[in-house]
């Protein structure tokens, strides 16, 4: 409660001119009508007005009490649709149209808890136990009023101009009581799905924002009319939508400390988005009735709900409908102001297909600095985040080289910015000092996971190297990791199409021989590790739908545009691609041919730091008959692709790249790998147990892990029965064994035979 003064309401007419009315605290039959001017301005209108409450000091101080308020008053404007009513021989008739009428109420708090509602335009007063009902309240009393009146009647309640409520109190008469800006109370329903940004704008918490690529102050005049303007910012990611937003309640709120003009009105901005608007809303209907809340709650309040994604507020929820078809028919009718981004593909698509919905919005395009411009604002937004570690000035210019090159998915100062955050959190861990040009290189080769060695002009890369990495892993396909390797040059020299995946390559030939190992391969030596592979089984998408899955975006859902939208540094893998159904391959076009995907909600996937390998079987048939063999049949691969896929799909492909069977040592080559592999597991490691495999042994592992049909993919289930099993077993039983050597050796062979006793019984035996 505040001290005793006086309510004006003002009502502002058509020519300009505006009329200050007395609110009374109660009414009597008897009394006369409260004290009113009519003037030009409000000084005017508070001129006359107390010249008129001073005459009545004189005639009568007992009476200024009528007039004299302790509750804070708000004034809202709401639309009210009604069916109107006529008299037909003293019955009512209820007319089929609906009929909006926008009323202005006054509303309070009353110490017993319950709310006083004033109409003052035609003198209607309520008390409500709850403010919810209102509406509803001055609905019932609005259609009664019109009860039996002529169409023209409804003349009589249109909305003029602004209504508004302030405390006053003429020279001193009563007792000054402090006044500033206009704050209403949030509404409920506002504070669950949201935070307003204005009111913690000039915070100590509030993060950096240095980049201001748009000079605010010239959309002030948009922000203070009313109701203000909703606005759409258009721009790609990492421009600084959000940041855009952030600094305009900034600005906001530095305009509101500053005034001096309690008249004047300064939004707020509400902060929201789909997710937290429908969260928790399970049963049918409640998302749809929590929307209308909103409406209610920010119908003419002059304020801003930011709604973040326009293509979230658009997209259809589980029962057909979307949040934009409750929102933005009150944005048409400037009932609500919205501030909604969205890029410019997703801008020419919401053109399309809701015209007359963005006709509502001032668009305001956002572009990215240039390069040149990005190292000062790193350094600004790490002075403005006092933060601890320094950046020399050829680092930074190293470092926006290296953002510029190999994150193409997002913009400045987005990209950047999210990398001096992290650089700020390594910092944390331990000594802070200057990074220069190879220091920044070898920070961003960790943040990234991409080798240094790709990255770094200083740091030499061939193609043999990187062939000699890729054969590591990969045995017996010499020629294709060569191939290969020539993609990883290509990137180091920064030769590759920028508007297209690093590469895309197409591994033809049999099972088994290594098509996925050099996938895996490429992903460690080009992103650090092989979890960086996406692999999708081809023959999960053959079926009509297929594609729909593969753009399918929300929480839980792993498909392929969010997880490379999660980590767009990445190698997709289409294993068995010729078993896709013709839509998935429609959708590769764009992958290949314009590093991008379109995800359900019409927003881009980038594909350009992505690889793309595909694995195929065709024209296996057609080659070399089966067993141990040397590189035929790549003539036969190529056509049975060729004839396999469109030609504007084959003409995407950088390189068909064929294996050939496996020959009898390249899988002894296998063995040894995934013996080595089976050494290094934790288990053995930690008890210092060494696996030690006899050459006979290697042999019998090579001839039964390999398959004419199924090449060496059954090896790696054989060493887990034949030997990782019964070690498993042996050390289960003996939980002190340690620093031992197992044996494996070939039943009945003469390694078996040498044995000597302590170490038979720690020997794996192969048979069979």
């Amino acid at each position: 409660m505040s001290d005793k003064s006086f309510r004006v309401y003002f009502t502002t007419h058509h020519d300009g001119r505006m009329t200050g009315q007395l609110l009374p605290v109660w009414d009597t039959f008897f009394d006369d009508p409260p004290p009113s001017a009519y003037g030009a301005s409000e000084a005017e209108v508070y001129a006359l007005l107390e010249t008129r409450v001073r005459q009545l000091q004189l005639d009568n101080a007992a009476l200024l009490e009528r007039f004299l308020w302790e509750e804070s008053l708000h004034a809202r404007t709401i639309t009210v649709e009604i069916h109107p009513q006529t008299l037909h021989k003293k019955r009512p008739v209820i007319a089929r149209s609906l009929v909006p009428l926008r009323l202005t109420y006054v509303y309070g708090k009353m110490e017993s808890g319950t709310w006083r509602v004033r109409v003052p335009r035609f003198g209607w007063s309520f008390v409500i136990e709850d403010l919810s009902i209102a509406r509803e309240v001055l609905q019932n009393a609005l259609t009664t009023a019109l009860l039996g009146e002529k169409p023209k009647g409804l003349y009589d309640f249109r909305h003029e101009g602004e209504e508004y409520v302030q405390s006053w109190d003429p020279g001193g008469l009563l007792q000054d009581t402090p006044r500033g800006p206009r704050e209403d109370p949030a509404p409920a329903v506002l504070e669950q799905i949201g935070e307003e940004l204005t009111s913690r704008a000039l915070g100590p918490r509030q993060p950096p924002l240095v980049y201001d690529g748009h000079t605010l102050a010239t959309f002030l005049p948009y922000v203070l009319r009313r109701p203000p303007v909703s606005l759409l910012l258009v721009g790609g990611p990492g421009v600084g939508k959000t940041g855009w937003v952030l600094q305009f309640a900034r600005m906001i709120a530095e305009q509101r400390r500053e005034s001096k003009n309690e008249k004047a009105h300064f939004p707020r901005i509400w902060r929201t988005s789909a997710e937290r608007i429908i969260a928790g809303m399970v049963y049918l209907g409640m998302w749809q009735e929590r929307c209308l809340k909103i409406v209610d709650a920010l119908s003419f309040e002059n304020d801003y709900l930011y709604v973040d994604r326009l293509t979230s507020i658009l997209s259809p929820q589980p029962d057909g409908s979307s949040i934009g078809d409750l929102l933005l028919p009150a944005v048409m009718s400037e009932e609500l102001s919205l501030i909604a981004e969205c890029t410019e593909a997703e801008l020419e698509r919401c053109q399309r297909r809701f015209p007359e919905a963005l006709r509502a919005f001032r668009i305001i395009r956002i572009e990215q600095p240039p390069a040149s411009l990005v190292p000062e604002l790193m350094q600004r937004y790490q002075a403005a985040k006092r933060s601890r570690v320094s950046i020399h000035s050829l680092g930074l210019r190293q470092l926006v080289g290296h953002l510029e090159a190999f994150q193409r998915d997002s913009l400045f100062p987005g990209k950047a910015y999210r990398f001096l955050d992290w650089l700020d959190q390594q910092g944390e861990r331990g000594k802070t000092r200057t990074l220069y040009p190879r220091d920044a290189s070898e920070a961003y080769a960790r943040y990234t996971g991409l080798p240094l060695q790709l990255i770094s002009d200083e740091i030499p890369a061939e193609q043999t190297t990187l062939a000699a990495q890729l054969r590591q892993g990969v045995i017996g396909q010499d020629r294709a990791c060569e191939l290969a390797a020539g993609v990883l040059a290509r990137f180091k020299a920064g030769l590759n199409d920028p508007d297209k995946p690093v590469g895309t390559l197409l591994f033809a030939g049999p099972t088994g021989v290594g098509k996925t190992e050099l996938s895996k391969q490429l992903a460690r030596t080009l992103f650090g590790h092989e979890d960086r592979m996406i692999r999708l089984d081809m023959s999960e998408f053959m079926m009509p739908g297929a594609a729909q899955r593969l753009m399918e975006v929300g929480p839980g859902i792993t498909s392929l545009a969010e997880r490379v939208r999660q980590q767009p540094m990445s190698l997709v893998l289409f294993d068995e691609i010729e078993k896709a159904h013709p839509d998935v391959f429609d959708l590769l076009l764009g992958i290949l041919g314009e590093g991008r995907l379109t995800d359900s909600l019409g927003r881009l996937v980038d594909f350009r730091m992505t690889v793309v390998c595909m694995t195929s079987n065709l024209g296996v048939e057609q080659s070399e008959p089966a067993g141990f063999g040397a590189a035929r049949g790549a003539e036969d691969f190529l056509r049975a692709i060729r004839q396999a896929f469109r030609p504007e799909l084959f003409n995407r492909i950088d390189h068909v790249i064929p294996f050939r069977r496996l020959a009898e040592g390249d899988v002894l080559r296998i063995v040894d790998l995934e013996l080595d592999k089976a050494a290094s597991r934790a288990g053995l490691l930690r008890r210092r147990l060494r696996l030690v495999v006899e050459p006979d042994a290697r042999v019998w592992l090579a001839r039964h892990g390999y398959d004419p049909k199924l090449g060496a993919r059954p090896l790696k289930r054989l060493i887990e029965a034949k030997v990782m099993a019964p070690i498993a077993v042996r050390l289960a039983a003996e939980a002190r064994l340690e620093d031992a050597m197992l044996p494996v050796v070939v039943a009945g062979s003469e390694a078996e035979r040498r044995l000597r006793p302590e170490y038979r019984v720690l020997a794996t035996v192969l048979d069979g």
